[in-house]
């Protein structure tokens, strides 16, 4: 028995244990490709995908413009343009995760090219190139929204630069316009005394003229005791006591 036993142990010896493997520490190159092959929203296929989308979806904005702005019969050449970006986008292979918004992309572009065509045949159009630009925009939205999105910097809103105060020009008051002293209306009347001497002024001493009793005249003002009258085309003073008014 215990030479049994020995043998048994001389055995174990020869042999030792069993040896334990130990996994290693990082995956294999070729692991780690096959697992971002596997990964429907890898950064780096993200990244690519959306330099190529973005491009086509710019330049396709500018062509949307310039086909807005065309006549009916002028737009075949930006249709023909609109059609060479959508089969560029056609050509471009998404990211899994993105094969949705890709397509609808595509579906936008195309209900777009239609309502060009259809505009340039004096179809009706109604709201349909209204409708393939909200759906191109949503899309375009998703696309932004996938994940590895980088984060917008913020842009600082410019400040509002107030308009100058308008400082309005003092309005020159009104010269006052002078009121011309009322002339009174004349009055008639009759030279009461035999012959009576007519003055240039009222206060002159040199006569000018001489006029008879019951000679007609108007009266007008009094100055310094003579009286302004007229009579046919004589034009002094006189006395104020040589005229009777009527």
């Amino acid at each position: 028995m215990r030479r049994s036993m020995l043998v048994f142990i001389l055995l174990l010896a020869a042999c030792g244990t069993p040896a334990v493997s130990t996994p290693p520490a990082t995956l294999p190159a070729a692991a780690t490709a096959a697992a971002s092959s596997n990964d429907p929203c890898s950064a780096a296929d993200l990244q690519a995908y959306r330099a190529k989308y973005d491009n086509v979806i710019d330049r396709w904005g500018d062509e949307v413009i310039v086909a807005g702005r065309a006549k009916a019969t002028e737009l075949q050449g930006p249709i023909d343009a609109l059609q060479r970006l959508a089969n560029e986008l056609a050509a471009v292979q998404p990211p899994a995760c993105a094969q949705q918004a890709h397509g609808e992309s595509l579906e936008a572009m195309k209900l777009s090219i239609g309502g060009y065509q259809n505009l340039m045949a004096a179809k009706e159009v109604g709201t349909t190139l209204r409708q393939a630009i909200d759906q191109l925009s949503f899309a375009r939205i998703k696309i932004a929204a996938l994940p590895g999105t980088p984060v917008p910097t913020a842009t600082l809103l410019p400040t509002l630069t107030p308009l100058p105060t308008l400082t309005p020009l003092p309005t020159a008051a009104p010269t006052a316009t002078a009121v011309p002293t009322a002339t009174p209306l004349p009055r008639k009347g009759v030279i009461a005394a035999s012959r009576t001497q007519v003055y240039e002024t009222s206060t002159s001493d040199t006569p000018i003229k001489t006029l008879l009793r019951n000679t007609p005249v108007l009266a007008f003002e009094v100055h310094k005791g003579r009286l302004h009258i007229r009579a046919g085309q004589i034009d002094g003073w006189v006395s104020q006591s040589a005229v009777v008014i009527k």
